[in-house]
This record gives C-alpha cells, structure tokens and sequence, in this order.
C-alpha cells in the first residue's frame, strides 16, 4: 500500500507540462510519444522517454495501474510464442497464478526486445501489478522507469549477478561450456554453432561468448553461424548446407534451439550425411520431439517449467505477503543420446 501510494505521490510532482518544457517539445509531442509513438521521431521519442524516466514521469493511462487497488491483473514479456520452451514456462507460470484468481496477459517482444518500452507501457495501461520479462533489460530507460516506480519485475531464462533485477534462470555461459567441454573429449576439433538472433539477446550472445572462448583456449577450428531473420527448422536445413560447402571438416554442431537441430538432421538426411557416424550434433532446450527424432537428439535441459514455478510463487510472495523478489540460479543438464558418438 505504502509503496504504491509513495509512487503517486512522484507520478502527481511531475506533469507532462514539466516533460515538455525539459525536452524543449510540445505537450503533444510528449503525450504521442506514449501514446502514438509510431507518430514520433526515434531520436526525439528517445529523448522524451528518457527525461521521463528521469523525472518520474509516466503517462497517465499507466498510471492509474499503480494505485493501490488490486487488479490481479501479471503481464509477462517473451521473444516469442512460436517456441515451445517458453510456452512449457508460461503455461506453468499462468497455472500457478492463476490458483490464486490472478490472470496474465502475454506480449511478444521478438528476440532483440527492441519495443520492450512500449510493451511494457501497455502492459502497465492494462493494470499489471507486477511483470516477468524473458532475459537481461537492456533498455536502460526502462531500467529507469521500473526501479523509479518500484514495479514488482522478474527477469529469467538467464543470470546475471550484477543485475537491478532479479533472475530466475539459468547460467547461459556455463551450461554451453559443458556442451563444448563434451564435444571436444569425444574429439572434435573443429566445431560449428548455429545460434539465434544475437541483437538485444544475452542468451545468445552468452552461449556464443561461451563456445568462441573454449575453443579458443583450445586453439581447435570453429565457426558461428546467426539465423537473423527466421529461426526455425528451414534455417537449420540451409544452414548446414552453407557450413557443408564452406568448412567441410566440421565433424559436430552445436544448434542453439532444438528447433534449429531438428532441422539440421532433416538436412544431413537430405545431403546422405550419417548422424552421428559423420556428423555430430547437439540440440538445446529438450524439448518434448527431442527423443523421438532420428537419430534421438543429444541435447541441454533447460528447466522451463521450474522457471515458471519458481517465478509466479515469487510474484505472489511479494504481492501477497511484501516478500522481496530473489534470484534464484537453477541447473541445466546435459541429455547425451544418439546424435552424438562416444565412441
């Protein structure tokens, strides 16, 4: 109650008057840049948000979410619906709240997050009192805009230590690292990954820090590869075809998504390449196909369902009874099946 009311009071000190004259644009100007922002230029939008944040300015329609009136009402934030993972953490995260009468309204960001601002808006606008948003908030006007209103926010599907929020994740670097350490003692040398989007993502881009750096102190030959527009099985088959032609002595794959790998095999099918006689290759997320394909796939368990647990009981604690949010570092493990060889 305190905090919501203390959030007021800040919200009532400044008005979109004061924005504008900070800003040196018109009330207008201010109001489209929340409420329009397509109507506004990204320099000057950018601007405006960030003299906002710093002021303790939000629009008023987001406002009214922060009163101390319970709306039951989580927003959650994830790259997209189209993978099963983040279904498996959402489903479990809904489930839990939803034991409790609340109910939560999922937006998709895409993989670089790049309108996370806005969604995040929308989501206040819509009355949530607490949000959960996959991975590291690199906007740093929003980072602004949450710790300014103390707005309840859990980040996962990573860990940072040195992070203003809360995560309840898991270690991006040290889960790919004993992908790579696996490989290399089979005997590979000469490694390829094929990863996702790398803008705006710390998990990619974490995974892929991970591998460049193993096989670097390794001196062992290794490539990556970024699906930047579309990551999904087509990309896996057209990719493996490029690594065939340009490095063909990569003997095993590391696919960031088992999405990715899935298409790998269909490919290495289709070009008469023997898994895992010839090639290697090894998945991520173990997703429910991933024993069932041929052959079944190596991959790393990701604990999404713990995740979505673990996170609406700690929406609920700080909710329910002004729990301070913790983070919380799971475990992943590596699943070895047939499409990689001990041998």
């Amino acid at each position: 109650m305190g905090q919501n009311n203390n959030v007021m009071e800040k919200l009532n000190s400044v008005s979109v008057i004061d924005v504008a004259k900070a800003a040196n644009v018109s009330i207008a100007t201010v109001s489209r840049s929340f409420n329009k922002p397509e109507m506004v230029k990204p320099e000057v939008r950018e601007k405006i948000l960030e003299i906002a944040a710093n002021m303790g300015y939000t629009a008023n329609s987001a406002a009214k979410s922060l009163r101390s009136k319970k709306t039951k009402v989580i927003g959650a934030i994830i790259p997209t619906l189209d993978h099963s993972i983040y279904a498996t953490m959402i489903n479990a995260f809904q489930k839990k709240l939803s034991e409790q009468g609340y109910v939560v309204y999922i937006l998709t960001c895409g993989f670089d997050a790049s309108d996370i601002f806005d969604k995040v808006t929308l989501l206040l606008e819509r009355g949530a009192e607490a949000l959960l948003i996959v991975g590291e908030i690199l906007d740093k006007n929003l980072e602004k805009y949450l710790l300014k209103f103390k707005i309840p926010t859990i980040c996962t599907y990573s860990y940072h230590h040195d992070s203003k929020f809360p995560f309840i994740g898991f270690d991006n670097y040290a889960s790919t690292t004993t992908i790579v350490e696996y490989l290399y003692s089979l005997g590979h040398k000469e490694i390829a990954m094929i990863c996702g989007p790398l803008k705006g993502n710390d998990r990619q881009i974490a995974r892929v820090e991970s591998f460049k750096n193993f096989m670097t102190s390794k001196q062992a030959e290794h490539s990556v590869w970024e699906c930047k527009n579309q990551y999904n099985i087509a990309s896996g088959k057209e990719i493996l075809k490029e690594i065939v032609i340009s490095n063909p002595n990569v003997s095993a794959i590391i696919c960031n998504s088992d999405v990715i790998a899935f298409g790998v095999l269909a490919g290495a099918k289709e070009l008469g390449i023997k898994i895992p006689e010839q090639l290697n290759v090894i998945g991520y997320d173990n997703l429910e196909f991933a024993e069932y394909l041929t052959p079944p796939l190596t991959t790393l368990n990701i604990p999404a369902e713990e995740m979505g647990i673990l996170s609406a009981k700690a929406v609920l604690d700080n909710l329910n009874n002004q729990q301070p949010l913790k983070s919380y570092l799971l475990k992943t493990e590596l699943i070895v099946r047939e499409s990689t060889n001990p041998d």
